[in-house]
């Protein structure tokens, strides 16, 4: 024995299509229905119910219940990095549809990588957040001279965010993008607070996003961001911004 981690089971479990799908599906960092998982995996109930128990025992993702659901999620950030550093390098499914083609682009402008900003639209923010003096990246994320002003302006406030025990900033190496976009504490309150001003809305059974009007309005005046200018933004649903 050499007292290192096993990875061969590690890998045992996430190298399942099924069980990669249902992963996948749950980096959104929300809790899901077995029935919506199935949905999502493209599999029966039976089956699925049989992968997400080995999913449960491999400590993968976690359940609770919920009136008469039983919802299930990531077990943690950890995990949740874990997928997105295995997506690097992992090779890209094929399409073999426009609409999968759409599906695909739409993926990479905006979505959620567990609970903070990823995509086109979560680097593009990281830029901005860096550009106004608010973060910086250099050796790892910090936070700028202008930090407290920048957020403040949206109506975050650093004091509870400094309180928690989790990291307050972290850089996460964007799968599509492949360069940093801002995770840790700040990275999801920022998330949540575009997420409840409707400046982005999610896309149903996918950690897709896409920015309203009003969102694409007020990145505009906070961050100085045109998504129309932005590469690979492209496609944007009717009624969004695009």
């Amino acid at each position: 024995m050499t007292g290192e981690s096993d990875l061969a089971s590690l890998g045992a479990l996430v190298g399942d299509r099924v069980r990669a799908a249902l992963l996948l599906r749950l980096l959104d960092g929300g809790a899901t229905t077995a029935s919506e998982l199935a949905a999502a995996a493209g599999a029966s109930a039976s089956l699925t119910s049989s992968h997400l128990r080995r999913l449960l025992e491999g400590g993968l993702v976690s359940v609770t219940t919920s009136g008469r659901h039983r919802l299930y999620r990531l077990a943690g950030v950890e995990v949740a990095e874990m997928l997105e550093a295995m997506q690097l390098v992992a090779p890209e499914t094929p399409v073999t549809s426009l609409r999968g083609e759409r599906s695909r682009r739409r993926l990479r402008r905006a979505r959620l990588c567990y609970d903070h900003l990823a995509g086109v639209l979560g680097t593009a923010v990281t830029d901005g957040l860096v550009t106004r003096g608010a973060v910086v990246l250099a050796d790892g994320a910090a936070l700028g001279e202008r930090a407290e002003e920048v957020l403040g302006e949206v109506g975050l406030d650093l004091a509870p965010l400094r309180a928690r025990e989790r990291r307050l900033l972290r850089e996460c190496t964007d799968w599509t993008e492949r360069r940093p976009h801002l995770a840790g504490a700040v990275g999801a309150a920022v998330a949540t607070r575009m997420i409840d001003s409707a400046w982005v809305v999610r896309r149903p059974g996918s950690r897709g996003l896409d920015v309203t009007a009003d969102g694409a309005a007020g990145l505009e005046e906070w961050l100085g961001l045109r998504l129309r200018d932005l590469d690979g933004w492209r496609e944007t649903a009717p009624g969004l911004a695009g």
